[in-house]
């Protein structure tokens, strides 16, 4: 086998940009260095907008008040928000109730959370929904098992809340300074919560058999190690990407970009006809009225390559008008995938150097992540090849071929991702079999093949990897660690078993999205 010569990505010259408005975010595996212009429209305040973010504000003072409820979202939800039900049960947000004092909870934890006021609303009612969801559906199977708070439980329950603590340890005269009212809202909360707890230290706590926990354990501490080498994109030889390029130009073009991007092609019209007659300049109109993410850049994309353009057009031949345009041109509006957008050439169209590292790297990627079979076509037969040769001597086979071994550690058989066994995304250094094992297929071979053959190449995402299981290892440790904490990670699985079963329960009515951008964001 001959070795290729490689083209290392991360020295390009430019960086090539696809504009994506379908996306929003970074597509492909080879392609990682195409950034992505994703259009999100500005959002309107609404009055349940200014309604929730004074939820947030009042929260990180001190609580909620019953009347501002009435008085931003209408006698019709003064006396609760219906988020959901459980049973026939409904999961209500109302002054003093318990998502009420959750929202609270959570609005302490995520005030000084990050600069997206919106982003930031979602998380503290989502977070304090799904609490609520979980305490009426455990409540539930408390109240048919029969289980209550009796007032010993809920004294001594008080007593180990902290509320009336000083010094770290229960003060009676606190206790008997504190208010009737203060008292009252503390026995309330703990009161309710009484049977919920006592559901969850139940399921947390019930003890496993030593046979299950020995048995667990003895397959966490029985693995096998691995070698492999990647075979990627970058190996298709230079002077075949170079060829590609050539035969499809203008693929391969370049320019420099500035974009405005609207909602409707009437504000778009008009946004470039003051641009056109000089009554603003295309940079106070990126800042002013843009709704894509180089808003605040002032428009500039940057260097884009035409093939990362023409998908992002309702009509791909309208991608053209940018291609014949020069440096300074306004060209549009144009319509997209969701918007209507103005461009304006910061540079003119520019024909690819065919040599250079940082297009032949461009190219394979492009290659790669599109449909067509010739680059994967040749990743699998050099992969083929190199198992040929990696029979003999894999550490050969990889240094002839100038590719690098990864050696991953001791790793059970762990196909499932179960919590009380490692898998390979703590023992593979690269992270590549870690993504390529997604199969119960691909496992098998893995754990049953004989130790110290070669297998079959592995498909992962715009590669192929060929391994090698080198040998069966016991890892004493952390079966000494299973056996020893076994009832603690049984106890915690439970719980997470059982929330898993509440919330996909048919009992359960999520209706959280609807309600939060009608009612809370006021967004219909």
């Amino acid at each position: 086998m001959s070795s290729n010569d490689k083209t290392d990505e991360k020295k390009g010259e430019k960086e090539s940009k696809a504009l994506d408005f379908k996306k929003g975010k970074k597509s492909g595996t080879a392609e990682k260095e195409q950034k992505v212009l994703a259009v999100k429209p500005k959002q309107k305040k609404t009055v349940g907008w200014i309604f929730g973010m004074i939820v947030l504000l009042l929260i990180a003072v001190s609580f909620v008040m019953a009347p501002a409820i009435q008085a931003f979202v209408g006698p019709k939800n003064a006396d609760g928000i219906v988020f959901g039900k459980y049973g026939k049960e409904d999961i209500k947000y109302a002054y003093g109730n318990y998502f009420y004092d959750q929202v609270q909870n959570f609005g302490s934890q995520y005030k000084n959370t990050g600069d997206n006021a919106t982003q930031t609303l979602y998380q503290i009612w989502k977070s304090a929904y799904d609490s609520t969801v979980l305490y009426t559906a455990i409540n539930q199977l408390a109240t048919k098992a029969g289980i209550i708070a009796a007032d010993e439980v809920v004294n001594r329950a008080i007593i180990n809340s902290g509320a009336y603590n000083k010094d770290g340890k229960f003060d009676v005269d606190l206790y008997q300074k504190a208010t009737a009212e203060s008292k009252a809202s503390v026995e309330k909360s703990i009161r309710r919560s009484v049977p919920y707890q006592i559901v969850i230290d139940d399921i947390g706590s019930a003890l496993s058999s030593s046979s299950e926990a020995e048995y667990v354990a003895k397959m966490a501490s029985e693995g096998r190690t691995f070698t492999y080498v990647t075979i990627d994109p970058s190996l298709y030889p230079d002077e075949k990407a170079s060829a590609y390029a050539l035969q499809n130009k203008q693929l391969f073009y370049s320019m420099d970009l500035s974009i405005i991007s609207v909602e409707t092609e009437d504000e778009a019209k008009a946004l470039s006809s003051a641009i056109a007659s000089g009554e603003k300049s295309f940079e106070e109109v990126a800042l002013s009225s843009s709704k894509d993410n180089f808003a605040a850049n002032e428009g500039k994309v940057g260097t884009v390559y035409y093939f990362g353009l023409v998908t992002n057009f309702k009509n791909p031949e309208d991608a053209t008008k940018l291609l014949t345009a020069k440096s300074g041109d306004v060209v549009g509006p144009l319509e997209g995938a969701g918007a209507w957008s103005i461009y304006r050439l910061d540079s003119t169209p520019l024909e690819a150097d065919y040599a250079s590292p940082a297009l032949l790297s461009t190219v394979k990627g492009y290659l790669a992540s599109s449909e067509d079979p010739i680059v994967d076509d040749y990743l699998l037969a050099f992969a083929n090849e190199f198992v040929l040769d990696a029979k003999d001597d894999f550490a050969v086979a990889a240094e002839s071929a100038e590719l690098d071994v990864v050696n991953v550690g001791g790793t059970p058989y762990n196909i499932a991702q179960s919590t009380y066994l490692n898998n390979f995304s703590y023992s593979d250094p690269q992270g590549s079999l870690a993504r390529a094992v997604t199969t119960e297929e691909i496992g098998k071979k893995l754990y049953t093949a004989e130790l110290g053959s070669v297998l079959e190449p592995i498909k992962s995402n715009s590669s192929y990897l060929v391994v090698k299981p080198d040998e069966k290892v016991t890892d004493e440790g952390m079966g000494s660690y299973i056996q020893m904490f076994y009832n603690y990670l049984s106890g915690s699985q439970n719980q997470q078993d059982l929330s898993q079963a509440l919330y996909t329960s048919d009992q359960f009515q999520d209706n959280f999205l609807g309600t939060f951008f009608s009612t809370i964001l006021g967004q219909g």
